[in-house]
């Protein structure tokens, strides 16, 4: 295969919300440069890049694919990204090994509040970005509303081009730096005349892209000032800054159906998008492998080798395959390679370029490039890959899982083997957990939201053949006490031959919030033996560990061994453990007017971000669920609303959250403190508790 330097290769992933066509653009982008003979298509199973059985059933992008293609003696590598919100882990790690997003918009619907929240979480990448406004053929498709919602939301948004028609009028765009129109004939773009009709719209979108360009630059500004107009030359050159620096952002028009604005598309990453050559010109950070401390290095086609695995999928014909961008140097078959987990080291598999789940054999994959490597045994995703250089860049950031389930095997007796299935598919996607709990007796499947939930045990299914029940998972309450208490705990048995007695006297006092447990040995003149006194502490430690009122663990309490006695031959360390177990239990249970013991909630800060118009409907949400709002801030026209809500209220809110805000709202959640339950809630999680201890019995 040909080899291409880093200047000539570009980089880019296609991002944006479900539905805008993304899979269609990048098929469309494989048949105008003759990489394939037919345009794929999703509908009908044939698409180059959602190729699994899952996205072939469902219609739909599930995991990020890759496919290269080549225009004007440039090589562009093509990540599509899943535009559904469960999915968007493959949108971090794609932006991690990209210059550039295209980031996909409707023609028949614009800037929708979805597109929104996408676009928020990828300025933090500060990534060159471009926005396609595809499906520009659609009957509902308005240029000029997408265009002028464009530059309301999107501060430094800019018309590249325009389009020629809409709707099935829709024939060419132009070209607002070259000042020329152009239509698709055949696989080409050829010249055609501006039309006459659309000569103000384009003088006028001609000054704006000047003006944009020249706000990139102090030089260009200042000659844009003196002389009123900027040359192609100029206005390339303040784009290429603006776009790199995050100020400018491109606008261009599609439609991947026809094909229409397809090749210009490709031109204009070309010609603007960073090359993987402009990493060369700036350091890149990161860490000494197995420390926290920083260091950097500046890539290099003929320095040390440094690449990225950015994803790792298993395939039923050729097992697992991991995608590596080379950042630096270059990889070859069969060299040994150090990993960044500072002790393992890999030889480097069977490489591949790709397209799709079409591959073809490299034996050396050069800086700059995406390739695909078979059969790595410590390369996880995140792992820097290295050669003559202790580097390893830092891991890519998910987002929190907000959804949980509590899973087990349909069928008694799989349960490592349903353990073994979903570790094994954690290493394909990062983005979702899997908990033990073995103190609540349940596994917890801690996901992105219900979709995702859905097709990790579909995968499972299908691999490993278990099935999986879910459930509400048990919510991890404690308990504690308010008063003070003293009880007596005795444990005497005689059954013939040695007998059991213990005897102790213990006072349980509340002590403050996040203190855990104490034991305090009050025994004066040895009415207990000091060789006793450790098994009263563990039958106290364990006692409380399986919970007084409700089955959960006790917690912040003092126990105070102040008195008991003992038998010359029948005390044991038994004896006394069982004797402080009934004391404490005798207290809880004779006691509770003294003890007043009390169940305590996980409580959660949760962030929530909605557009202004759904504020009431969270407000009123988080009410419903027993929480407390503790402020809300404006962020440009989004609200971000903080709340402190029982962890018991929240089991599938991010499915309520997208379901009332039409798939607008999104959120966050951390732990914050315990809080005591309403009575009404202690009261039913007591019966629960009891009810289930009868069926047992």
């Amino acid at each position: 295969m040909k080899t291409y330097p880093m200047e000539k290769i570009r980089n880019i992933a296609l991002v944006g919300p479900h539905g805008v066509g993304k899979t269609s653009l990048a098929d469309a982008m494989l048949h105008v440069t003759d990489k394939v003979g037919r345009r794929g298509n999703v509908d009908d199973g044939s698409s180059v890049f959602d190729f699994s059985e899952e996205e072939i059933e469902k219609r739909q992008t599930i995991s990020a694919s890759l496919a290269w293609t080549e225009i004007d003696g440039a090589k562009i590598n093509i990540i599509d990204t899943p535009g559904v919100d469960d999915y968007r882990g493959d949108v971090s790690a794609a932006s991690r090994v990209v210059e550039g997003l295209m980031f996909v918009v409707k023609g028949d619907g614009g800037f929708e509040v979805a597109s929104e929240n996408l676009w928020n979480m990828l300025r933090e990448t500060h990534l060159s970005t471009f926005i396609v406004v595809n499906r520009m053929g659609k009957e509902q498709a308005d240029w000029r509303g997408t265009l002028n919602g464009l530059k309301d939301r999107v501060s430094g948004a800019a018309p590249l081009q325009l389009p020629i028609g809409q709707g099935e009028t829709f024939e060419g765009v132009i070209d607002l730096i070259l000042m020329k129109a152009f239509k698709l004939e055949g696989h080409h773009a050829v010249e055609m005349p501006i039309p006459d009709d659309m000569q103000d719209a384009v003088e006028e979108a001609h000054e704006m892209l000047m003006d944009a360009a020249a706000n990139a630059d102090d030089d260009l500004t200042e000659k844009f000032l003196e002389e009123e107009t900027l040359s192609h030359e100029d206005v390339i050159l303040g784009l290429k800054k603006g776009t790199l620096e995050g100020t400018v952002y491109p606008i261009l028009f599609t439609d991947a159906v026809s094909e229409i604005g397809v090749t210009s598309l490709l031109r204009s990453i070309v010609n603007l998008v960073p090359s993987a050559f402009s990493r060369t010109r700036k350091e890149m950070k990161g860490l000494i492998p197995g420390t926290d401390e920083e260091t950097s290095f500046t890539p290099s086609a003929d320095g040390p080798t440094v690449a990225f695995a950015c994803k790792r999928q298993y395939e039923t014909q050729g097992g697992d395959v991991t995608w590596l961008r080379v950042f630096s140097g270059s990889l070859k078959s069969g060299d040994n390679f150090k990993c960044s987990d500072g002790h393992s080291s890999e030889r480097m598999g069977q490489l591949n370029v790709t397209m799709g789940k079409n591959k073809e054999k490299i034996d050396v994959a050069g800086p700059g490039d995406i390739v695909l490597a078979a059969k790595l045994k410590h390369t996880h995703i995140g792992t820097t890959l290295t050669r003559n250089i202790e580097f390893a860049f830092e891991p890519i950031k998910y987002r929190v899982p907000t959804s949980a389930d509590a899973i087990r095997p349909k069928v008694s007796g799989e349960e490592d083997k349903m353990a073994a299935g979903l570790n094994k598919l954690r290493e394909e996607d990062p983005t979702f957990q899997l908990i033990h709990q073995p103190h609540l007796g349940q596994t917890l499947l801690a996901t992105q939201g219900d979709i995702h939930t859905n097709t990790i045990l579909e995968k499972l299914k299908k691999q490993t053949g278990v099935e999986v029940d879910r459930r509400r998972p048990r919510i991890n309450f404690k308990e504690t006490i308010r008063g003070t208490a003293e009880k007596q705990g005795r444990h005497k048995k005689q059954s013939g031959g040695r007998g059991q007695f213990g005897d102790v006297h213990i006072r349980m006092e509340p002590m403050p919030r996040g203190e855990g447990f104490e034991f305090a040995d009050e025994i004066v003149g040895g009415v207990v033996p000091g060789k006793f006194i450790p098994a009263v502490e563990k039958g106290c430690r364990e006692t409380l560990l399986s919970g007084l009122i409700a089955g959960y663990e006790m917690v912040d309490v003092k126990c105070a061994l102040f008195f008991g006695s003992y038998h010359n031959v029948d005390s044991s360390e038994a004896a006394f453990k069982m004797a402080a177990a009934k004391a404490l239990k005798g207290a809880v249970n004779e006691e509770a007017a003294k003890l007043r013991p009390v169940i305590l909630e996980p409580v959660m800060s949760v962030r929530i971000v909605v557009p202004q118009a759904y504020m009431g409907d969270v407000m009123g949400d988080v009410s419903t669920r027993r929480g407390a709002i503790q402020g809300s801030d404006q962020d440009g026209p989004y609200q971000v609303v903080t709340a402190n809500i029982p962890e018991d209220e929240l089991y599938q809110y991010a499915s309520a959250l997208r379901s009332f805000t039409q798939g607008t709202g999104t959120f966050t959640m951390e732990f914050s403190h315990y809080s005591e339950v309403p009575g009404d809630v202690q009261k039913r999680l007591v019966e629960e508790h009891n009810s289930h201890r009868t069926e047992e019995e």
